[in-house]
């Protein structure tokens, strides 16, 4: 008897499972998410501690900027000096590691996703200028992977670039400067990035297969935040400018 209601049983939800509902009909409506939805005070009042510390946190003034630092092409004042940042603090990580330095940092004008305003940069404007989760890598790289580097950066009219000058005729490098000395296709060079980009991000493929990776595990936000918070500690400002690195012809 046990049996067989365990069996009508099983055979009950099996056929309530094959019982497929069927839509009739759809009743659209629209909700505003504006300020004019009814605030509810419940859930308000249960992240409010939460709310708090973290505004708390994004409101820290990492540094002053003598002016705003803007996107732009072929160079910007932002570009300019998110690369400057990166290939510094890149090097102070070789440096800690024994590693050889970066000659070099190449950056994407898509990663950079806001400007940053003259006066207080506080850690918020960080977030919101890299929300990405993107660690910097150094790659060695060989001189004809470099040079499709430069090539890229022609054709694209221009990429945040550090450690180098680029002139540019037609869409095509024509003169190219890493470190005060004129491009040599028969040396490597160090390229210091983010994982991203490394790994073929926005179609660089350039970075493929390179002579050797040097990861740092170290987030490119984290390393923007630290370059900030030390200028500010030991007295000094930003100074975002263009420099005429990348120009054309």
């Amino acid at each position: 008897m046990k049996k067989i209601f365990i069996l009508l049983y099983v055979a009950f939800i099996l056929y309530g499972c094959n019982n497929k509902l069927q839509v009739t009909s759809i009743q659209p409506s629209t909700v505003k998410l504006d300020q004019s939805a009814p605030e509810d005070t419940a859930i308000k009042s249960l992240i409010a501690p939460y709310k708090n510390v973290l505004d708390n946190e994004m409101n820290e003034v990492l540094i002053v900027s003598t002016a705003e630092a803007t996107k732009g092409q072929p160079e910007s004042s932002l570009g300019n000096l998110i690369a400057d940042i990166t290939l510094n603090e890149s090097n102070k990580i070789m440096l800690s590691k024994k590693m050889p330095k970066a000659d070099i940092c190449m950056l994407n004008n898509g990663g950079l996703r806001t400007s940053l305003p003259e006066g207080n940069i506080t850690l918020g404007k960080i977030f919101e200028l890299m929300p990405f989760e993107n660690e910097i890598v150094v790659l060695t790289l060989s001189g004809s992977k470099t040079k499709g580097l430069f090539k890229y950066i022609a054709r694209a009219n221009g990429m945040p670039l550090s450690g180098a000058t680029l002139v540019i005729a037609d869409e095509k490098p024509e003169q190219i400067i890493i470190n005060g000395e004129p491009f040599d296709s028969t040396k490597t060079y160090r390229v210091a990035t983010s994982d991203y980009l490394a790994n073929g991000g926005d179609k660089m493929n350039f970075f493929s297969k390179p002579l050797d990776v040097s990861i740092t595990h170290v987030k490119l936000r984290d390393a923007i935040v630290d370059y900030m918070r030390n200028e500010n500690k030991n007295g000094k400002t930003l100074n975002p400018k263009k420099d005429g690195r990348t120009r054309n012809k």
